[in-house]
């Protein structure tokens, strides 16, 4: 398989050729000119440099962002041109995974987490924690935009860590040290972090990112690939404060009582009252956000084993990141071997973000829902 990578979420204007996983040859380009002059350009020298042409690629991708904002909409409207030009189908990769990918491609696939972090100003980042497990990578923290001193929190230093992107060493080490020490006075195992530097093109990376999506058949047409958007542009965020945060919490009975009241909101293949009787022996967490109930997740503990009951987002607030919030959170909260869950066959959005987070199929339930449709069960390895 020939994938055709492009990046110009940064400064540098990246294309690359893979083949079946090895970089058949890379093009970067630093210029004052803007990346819209010389991202074809670069595309047909690359092609014609190795005797290719675009009908010999199988697969397109690009950055989908955080970045620059202008520069991912080049990157992506080119992808969608050729795309529907060719009828090749893409595989648009986030910016903060491709991060992660470059730091495989440097540090190899052992067991430890990956911070990746790029510049969100104001002393802000869009950050994001991944995971490598029995060789795999998968979303352990979702991501979102923060200040630089809270990434802190969703960092153990149980695992090895590797930290990539905009670093901001000067203004993580004090923090990162006091947790340390911190863990250290616990008696907790602590390993060393790196910083990594020296990263390969971007494009090399989103083309070993896009090869794994297109492995799982997380791929499409021209009208699959959407810009990433982590916040609301900046006068509208002035204007509700910190109303966009999402928080997680414990479920409480007046939440129960107020999602009773508007149930409606949340599509659910439950009714109210098998949701309460679970409720009732089972762990459940709703996600707010301006303390409104935005979404929920309901889990519970056997034998070392989490399973996940029922995960529901309000309607109108579908498409935010609430499913990954919750997900994320209860990945990091709980100490179990595995997770467990099952999802409709059909529900391939819901499949989507499982596979994102490293979740593995295990089996099928024939006509398990309403008699008709299948349920797949997946499972993610903890430990």
């Amino acid at each position: 398989m020939k994938i055709l990578a492009l990046d110009t979420s940064g400064k540098i204007c990246s294309v690359a050729v893979t083949e079946d996983g090895k970089v058949l040859k890379e093009i970067s380009c630093t210029s004052e000119k803007e990346h819209s002059e010389i991202l074809m350009p670069s595309i047909q020298k690359l092609l014609k440099s190795l005797n290719l042409k675009l009908d010999d690629i199988d697969l397109l991708s690009c950055s989908r962002g955080p970045g620059s904002f202008t520069g991912i909409r080049v990157a992506m409207a080119t992808v969608k041109a050729l795309s529907d030009a060719k009828d090749i189908p893409i595989a648009g990769v986030d910016t903060l995974k491709a991060l992660a990918y470059s730091t495989i491609i440097k540090k190899g696939k052992r067991e430890c987490k990956i911070l990746s972090m790029i510049d969100a100003r104001n002393e802000n980042v869009y950050f994001a924690v991944y995971r490598i497990h029995n060789g795999n990578l998968s979303l352990y923290k979702n991501a979102e935009v923060r200040n630089i001193t809270d990434v802190v929190e969703y960092i153990d230093f149980v695992n090895p860590l590797y930290i990539v992107g905009d670093t901001f060493e000067e203004k993580l080490e004090p923090f990162f040290k006091a947790k340390f020490s911190k863990q250290y006075a616990q008696g907790k195992k602590t390993d060393n972090y790196e910083y990594i530097t020296d990263l390969p093109p971007m494009s090399e990376a989103i083309a070993m990112a896009a090869k794994d999506k297109y492995d799982i058949g997380d791929y499409g047409d021209s009208s699959t690939l959407f810009p990433m958007y982590l916040r609301k542009p900046q006068a509208q965020r002035q204007k509700e404060g910190d109303g966009e945060r999402i928080y997680i919490l414990e479920m409480t009975k007046l939440d129960l009582e107020n999602i009773k009241s508007e149930y409606n909101e949340f599509p659910n293949i439950w009714d109210y009252k098998t949701l309460e009787e679970d409720y009732k022996n089972s762990k459940y967490l709703v996600a707010k956000q301006n303390n409104q109930i935005v979404g929920f997740i309901g889990t519970r503990t056997i034998f070392g084993e989490l399973d996940i009951m029922n995960i529901v987002t309000r309607q109108d607030k579908q498409n935010q990141g609430i499913a990954s919030n919750l997900l994320s959170y209860v990945i990091r909260k709980n100490n179990v071997e595995k997770i467990n869950l099952e999802v409709n066959e059909h529900n391939i959005k819901a499949i989507k973000l499982y596979r994102k987070f490293g979740f593995r199929d295990e089996g099928i339930r024939k006509k398990y829902y309403n008699g008709k449709d299948d349920a797949i069960l997946m499972n993610l390895v903890i430990k």
